[in-house]
């Protein structure tokens, strides 16, 4: 008797359109970015007179305030409220911000009077402005409402970015312009150096009166027992110190080096030319030559500072995870250290610690690499090969 098999039932095209369905929604779900309402405030002004005279910042956060309120936008925190310059992204406040803004989850805008409050960098304002837009976060301008959701939005805010950079950069030229006309008369645009006090520092430098004051007085004290060549630098610090002299090793080869303290103006500005000054010498041209020559001679003259390091092989590299600034290297008692000085919080790790970390972390990359590499090769069927290779 012949066996009779059974028909096998066809599968519904539907069903294997659902499953299909189901699998490449999962396989090419959107990235999910953040949702809500909720945000934070930056303002900030350029200078400390404008910070203490004009009410700039509270104006500022008034109408970002009001531009919260009008568009349902809960307020969480509020940055700056200080003068900063925007000139670069580097500005401490700034970057407390951007810390909180990539750690806090719900946070989804920026509010600022104009976007020249946020960065006046240009293009890296605007690489900025679209990095924190991948992660869901939309820097919103009161006087410059744009939607920066569609191309001819983010085509208009880099435009501002891009003016207010130029701005920048036009009244960068005419300072300088303006600024090596004074030094070309003699006249000290910068701060009023240590051992000086500057009687008219309101008025413009072409009005400037330098007197020497009693720090000055001790300063000149030490160009001459530098001249002696009997003590070293950290000796004639420490005499400063105990006179009351806020200064260190560095500040002080810096000032016995700065033709200011023999009569002289100089600068970039001016290519390095001397140029005798309209303020009063501390010491006299002899004995600054004769401190100088002592410096050339010293054995840290033209010490190349040495980038490279095989200990510190992340230094740059590795960055803070809040501040996102790089972390720099130094040794000390023979061991090697990764240190962020800048960031809101300091940071300092051994080497050899981070450079472990950062070694296992990357051969367990290397490791998922080749997995996925396989897994796109092989799809589904690699489920079926039983073998704990794959899983090492």
């Amino acid at each position: 008797m012949k066996s009779v098999k059974k028909a096998t039932k066809p599968i519904a095209v539907n069903s294997l359109e659902e499953a299909l369905q189901a699998r490449t929604a999962k396989q090419y779900r959107p990235r999910t970015k953040r949702e809500g309402k909720v945000g934070v405030i930056y303002t900030r002004v350029s200078s400390q007179e404008q910070a203490e005279n004009n009410g700039s910042l509270e104006v500022q956060k008034k109408y970002c305030e009001e531009y919260a309120v009008k568009h349902s936008i809960a307020i969480r925190e509020s940055f700056g409220g200080r003068y900063e310059s925007a000139k670069t992204d580097g500005r401490k406040e700034f970057q407390r911000m951007l810390a909180y803004v990539r750690k806090t989850k719900d946070v989804s805008f920026i509010i600022v009077m104009n976007y020249d409050r946020f960065s006046r960098t240009g293009s890296a304002a605007s690489q900025l402005s679209e990095g924190l837009q991948t992660i869901g976060v939309t820097v919103k301008s009161v006087t410059q409402d744009i939607d920066t959701t569609t191309a001819s939005g983010r085509l208009q805010e880099n435009f501002f970015h891009l003016l207010n950079n130029f701005d920048n950069r036009t009244k960068s030229d005419r300072t300088s312009i303006n600024t090596r006309e004074v030094m070309l008369k003699g006249y000290w645009p910068y701060t009023t150096p240590l051992g000086y006090k500057n009687l008219k520092e309101k008025h413009r430098a072409c009005f400037h009166e330098y007197v020497i004051t009693e720090e000055g007085q001790e300063l000149k004290k030490a160009f001459y027992l530098k001249a002696e060549g009997k003590l070293t630098n950290k000796e004639i610090v420490q005499r400063l110190r105990a006179k009351g002299v806020r200064i260190d090793q560095s500040s002080f080869r810096c000032i016995l080096s700065n033709p200011f303290y023999a009569g002289y103006v100089t600068g970039n500005l001016v290519e390095g030319k001397l140029i005798p000054g309209k303020h009063p010498p501390l010491i006299d041209l002899k004995t600054f030559a004769k401190v100088n020559d002592l410096l050339q001679t010293s054995v840290n003259v033209a010490v190349p500072k040495q980038h490279q390091r095989n200990d510190v092989p992340l230094k740059v590299f590795a960055k803070d995870e809040e501040s996102g600034l790089p972390f720099t290297g130094y040794k000390t008692k023979g061991n090697w250290y990764y240190k962020l000085k800048q960031g809101p919080v300091p940071v300092n790790v051994r080497a050899e610690t981070l450079n472990d970390l950062f070694v296992g972390e990357f051969s367990f990359c290397l490791q998922v690499k080749c997995f996925l590499q396989f897994l796109s090769l092989f799809g589904d069927d690699v489920f079926m090969i039983a073998s704990p290779v794959l899983f090492l």
